[in-house]
């Protein structure tokens, strides 16, 4: 416990926005890479692959999400994380990343690549890839819409003939839970910044274009732009919760 105390405390500390901003408009052509973890309660190698989520997030260069999946869960345990759309957000990558099955712990490096939790080199020789191949990212900017929405904001040369537009609501930080039944059954579980939901904004082509979605606003909130049907991320922005997200 003393352990979990520490890591707690630790991500206390809030990061920096990434890409553009209302404020700033710093341009996010040397963003940090975006890696997600497609992650279950019920995995038995994915206590492990959490943990290491939290350790890449701590290198300058990477920003992480983690996705709860269900199909672990005729096993015993129901994620309390997982929803529907996650797993289709992980189907959707398969077939450009040659992936023929569902699995976890399964890492996606910026859309662009993938490696199996249990091969931290794997995944970590794929930031490094990307970070040197990094595209110029479009101009996106998160603001305050009516009635306590997010507008995105979006400008700039689409790099594809079409790209999705995404809302992703995420809890900051270390959260753990005692898994009750399962391959996991009896482990104090830590989770990483997870996903607590996934809105599809619509397609973008280029130019002036704005997106509105619901406000989470007790949660961290990143806007997403990538190529259409689990294409290569182009380019992101995130803002921090208003207050400590309820878990």
């Amino acid at each position: 416990m003393r352990f979990l105390a520490s890591l707690l405390a630790a991500c206390l500390l809030a990061a920096p926005a990434l890409g553009h901003d209302e404020a700033s408009g710093t341009p996010a052509n040397t963003r940090p890479v975006l890696v997600e973890l497609f992650t279950s309660q019920g995995c038995g190698l994915c206590p492990e692959a959490n943990r290491y989520l939290g350790e890449l997030d701590q290198r300058e260069n990477v920003f992480v999400l983690a996705f709860g999946v269900s199909y672990w869960d005729m096993y015993g345990w129901a994620d309390t994380y997982a929803r529907p759309e996650y797993v289709q957000r992980q189907r959707t990558y398969l077939p450009r990343l040659g992936v023929n099955r569902l699995y976890t712990p399964h890492f996606v490096v910026d859309g662009v690549t993938d490696a199996p939790g249990w091969n931290q080199d794997k995944v970590s020789d794929a930031v490094d890839d990307r970070l040197a191949a990094m595209p110029d990212s479009p101009s996106i900017r998160l603001g305050d819409g009516p009635f306590g929405s997010f507008i995105v904001r979006l400008d700039g040369a689409a790099p594809e003939e079409n790209l999705d537009v995404w809302l992703i609501a995420y809890a900051p930080g270390w959260a753990s839970l005692d898994i009750g039944a399962g391959e996991n059954e009896g482990v104090e579980m830590l989770h990483y910044n997870m996903v607590k939901s996934l809105t599809y904004l619509g397609r973008w082509s280029g130019g002036e274009a704005e997106y509105m979605g619901e406000s989470y606003r007790r949660y961290g909130t990143v806007a997403i732009v990538q190529g259409a049907d689990g294409g290569p991320i182009y380019g992101y922005t995130r803002v921090e919760p208003q207050r400590s997200p309820a878990r």
